[in-house]
């Protein structure tokens, strides 16, 4: 009996360490579930969205409309300091994860150092004082996500966030206002806010459905409707920047998922499965249309044809912004300082329809910052794509998938709309995915990694494997 008393000492120490490492585990696998649902309420009020979302004729009531909005209501005045302190918590309480290192880091400093000190040159050093304040805590809050929360739990926030917000925008169409109309030419999918944000919206709400089946089979049931979905109303959007890079991205993420989920023979079905339904469609469609097909598929079944050349009045918008840039070209007017009330108010008037920023990420950028600044923002975006890919190309997993194509997204759609680091959820976690490419992960989040994502009934034998520190590190003492 003596030589078993110290094996079933160890065994019952074994087993009480494996139940603390469980309580632990769901610990913070709920603090991590409050933080997200804190993170999502902040964001809808930081934008704001409205509800509901009712687009105004007059250009000029528009512009007043938009400028309101961008000066920042009284939602968003709120919303900022909470999310800054949901951000203060998530670094204090949540396990920390890989290390920032790289040249990626190096631009990204120099491009959010040259906007703070953008204040110093700034036409008006009053709003663009008040813009870095928002700056800096979009800037944190990326940070914090991309630190704290595994590609996995991104995909988990940006699907629930976004298909919330989707939800709640159909309602508002089918209920509130009554207005769903999808085979209107001149209908506009909306709901809570202008169609291109909300296309933006579903946009990241197909890739996190699309990531997240990788990680949880079991949930296709609901996420694979959910992807179509928001599929059909992305087309209801009629945001043909969005669409195209979806249908882009959509042909990388369906090939890894059919390379995952079937086999070969399967694969071959699939593909004369699609060709059968899509070939007669087309065929159906051309020869009821004839050479029009091409201009209608562009068009998305909108009418405004006259504005397809001028890019729907992009065109002459940038040629009027590019002689701002002109007259201060490498400082610009200081970080958002150029989108004044009044400016935006004169350049609405001047084009006819409601202007609040560049509808181009790298304009806005030159505007505010300069050619430099513009620069350093195209070197950092950019950069970010190469080693999101770069990844994905050593280690074809969801997770790299995901950082690869929200990155791509981005800098594509800065070329026809403005979509800076502000608290909008979708274009914020592309950003923390720029952190995450700024990182290398370190072997504690290896452990915590392989611990959080495994199935509960494994869980247990892993927790005996690691030590508890990975899991309590960046825990308040």
């Amino acid at each position: 009996m003596s030589v078993l008393r110290p094996t079933r000492i160890t065994r019952t120490e074994e087993r009480s360490q494996d139940v603390a490492l469980e309580r632990e585990s769901h610990k913070l696998r709920w603090n991590k579930i409050l933080c997200g649902i804190a993170l999502g309420i902040c964001f809808w009020f930081s934008v704001p969205y409205q509800f509901p979302y009712i687009q105004e004729r007059d250009p000029k009531l528009a512009a007043a409309v938009e400028s309101q909005a961008y000066a920042g209501s009284i939602s968003r005045q709120i919303s900022m300091p909470i999310l800054f302190c949901v951000g203060l918590y998530m670094l204090w309480r949540l396990p920390k994860r890989g290390e920032l290192r790289g040249r990626l880091m190096a631009l990204a400093l120099m491009y959010v150092g040259w906007a703070v000190l953008s204040i110093s040159w700034s036409a008006d050093p009053s709003i663009t004082g008040k813009r870095l304040v928002v700056f800096a805590i979009d800037a944190f809050v990326a940070y914090v996500i991309a630190r704290t929360l595994s590609m996995m739990e991104m995909e988990v926030l940006g699907f629930f966030a976004t298909a919330g917000v989707a939800l709640i925008a159909l309602y508002v169409e089918t209920v509130k206002l009554a207005e769903l109309a999808p085979f209107d030419p001149d209908y506009r999918f909306m709901g809570v806010t202008t169609a291109n944000y909300m296309a933006m919206s579903l946009v990241v709400c197909v890739f996190c459905a699309l990531t997240l089946l990788e990680h949880r089979r079991r949930w296709a049931i609901w996420l694979v409707p959910s992807a179509v979905v928001a599929l059909t109303l992305l087309v209801l959007t009629r945001s043909r920047v969005s669409t195209l890079i979806v249908i882009l991205m959509l042909a990388v993420m369906l090939n890894k998922i059919a390379r995952d989920f079937f086999s070969p023979h399967m694969r071959a079905l699939l593909v004369i499965g699609v060709l059968a339904v899509t070939v007669p469609v087309v065929i159906y469609v051309v020869g009821r249309t004839g050479s029009g097909a091409a201009q209608m598929a562009f068009m998305m079944g909108r009418n405004d044809t006259e504005n397809t050349s001028n890019l729907s009045n992009r065109a002459p918008l940038w040629s009027e912004l590019m002689e701002s840039v002109e007259r201060k070209p490498w400082l610009g007017a200081g970080y958002d300082g150029f989108w004044t009330p009044e400016r935006v108010e004169s350049i609405s008037a001047d084009q006819g329809w409601a202007v609040p920023h560049a509808h181009n990420t790298y304009l806005d950028q030159a505007l505010s910052l300069g050619v430099f600044g513009a620069l350093l923002y195209f070197a950092m975006v950019w950069s970010a794509v190469v080693v999101a890919w770069g990844r994905y190309r050593k280690d074809s997993s969801a997770d790299n998938l995901l950082a690869a194509v929200l990155l791509t997204w981005l800098a594509l759609e800065g070329l026809a709309e403005s979509v800076p680091l502000d608290p909008y959820l979708p274009t914020l976690l592309a950003y923390a995915c720029i952190a995450k490419m700024c990182m290398t992960a370190t072997g504690d989040e290896v452990a915590v990694e392989e611990v959080e994502s495994t199935p509960e009934p494994r869980r247990r034998g892993l927790t005996a494997s690691y030590s508890r520190e990975p899991l309590m590190q960046g825990r308040g003492r």
